[in-house]
């Protein structure tokens, strides 16, 4: 689990965003004390063979109902694992680091041979895949949180989890209050709307759920509300990050269906580590058919800390706001000049004029 894309959106909007109860496990260590909690949920898509050049895909989640035998925690490691179906497991191991423990590995093994999952299946063995995460920095007494999706991947394997709410280490047979998020992959406020074809329509905010992903160099952010949904995804190169594709999807007032999309965009460019900021609006051109614009603009999509943006990079300064003051202040300026040079030519007649005398 690389630290997953928690999508905090403050836009003039509320989120609404549908939770589920998912897996509930509590492990106990051998005095029967709670030392390790986990709440989560997970989807897997695993292609497999069924004939020679044939490939089926199986989709289905861990279920709420599991077995935690193999699972183990002391005072420097631990190990959740969930065993379920005919032969299948999942399973996290967590490291301290001093106060701070990390995730070293997440290990998947699913049994071919289980025909409910895989039915028709050229191969009957247990295949394990490993990926390894950037999940680092969780306090000890803390619970770690992330709600939005994080999605790993593999030649043959999909995981997709969401909603997870670990403490690796528990302390005192309790879990704790405290909570250390996910990186949030994005944070923005902004309030928006657009122009499809000849029509006019703002992105209203009631009933709008918000949802979102990030891998290692892009992210996304999701918006969708009963008309229309919004998905911006952002990419990165280490040092700058941009609005590199926006698809807008709906129906118009008419009931008319539409759908655009342009994937080659370089907006709201900043520092990684810094947010974009412009307050004035904006009108872009997103294709032939759709314009959006947008006002009172703020985001980060990368490394937000303590769940405040970072020091602002804004758009240049042409709004009206600012241009007045400077126009009205240069035109006193050349005001000033002129009646400077008009007192010294008027001076130098007057001197030449008693020269003359």
């Amino acid at each position: 689990m690389h630290r997953c894309a928690t999508f905090v959106v403050f836009l003039v909007l509320g989120i609404a965003i549908q939770l589920s109860n998912g897996t509930e496990v509590n492990v106990k260590d051998k005095d029967n004390n709670v030392c390790l909690y986990a709440k989560l949920m997970v989807n897997f898509r695993v292609s497999y063979e069924v004939a020679i050049n044939e490939i089926l895909t199986a989709e289905f989640e861990l279920p709420a109902s599991v077995a935690s035998d193999g699972s183990t925690c002391d005072n420097t490691s631990s190990t959740l694992k969930l065993n379920f179906g005919e032969g299948h497991s999942w399973s996290v191991n967590f490291t301290t680091e001093g106060k701070l423990y990390h995730i070293d590995t997440i290990t998947f093994s699913y049994n071919l041979s289980d025909a409910s999952i895989f039915p028709n299946s050229t191969l009957t063995e247990t295949t394990t895949i490993y990926v390894k995460p950037q999940i680092k920095d969780v306090g000890v007494d803390t619970c770690y949180s992330c709600k939005s999706e994080d999605t790993y991947e593999t030649d043959l394997v999909r995981q997709t989890l969401w909603n997870v709410l670990i403490q690796a280490f528990v302390i005192n047979n309790s879990t704790s209050e405290n909570i250390t998020p996910s990186r949030p992959a994005c944070w923005p406020t902004l309030a928006c709307g657009f122009k499809i074809k000849d029509e006019e329509m703002n992105f209203e905010p009631n009933g709008t759920a918000v949802t979102g992903k990030c891998e290692v160099n892009s992210s996304e952010l999701v918006l969708t509300s009963s008309t229309v949904t919004i998905k911006f995804t952002f990419t990165n190169d280490t040092k700058k990050f941009r609005l590199h594709a926006l698809n807008v999807t709906g129906k118009t007032s008419s009931g008319v269906a539409f759908s655009v999309a342009n994937t080659n965009l370089s907006l709201w460019e900043a520092a990684v580590g810094s947010s974009y900021m412009c307050n004035k609006e904006q009108n872009y051109t997103i294709s032939a058919d759709l314009s959006i614009y947008t006002f009172e603009l703020r985001v980060q999509p990368l490394a937000v800390k303590k769940g405040i943006f970072s020091t602002a990079h804004e758009c240049s300064l042409d709004d009206t706001s600012i241009l007045i003051p400077i126009i009205v202040g240069a035109a006193l300026a050349g005001l000033i000049l002129i009646v400077v040079i008009a007192y010294m030519i008027g001076r130098r007649k007057t001197y030449v004029g008693y020269q003359t005398l």
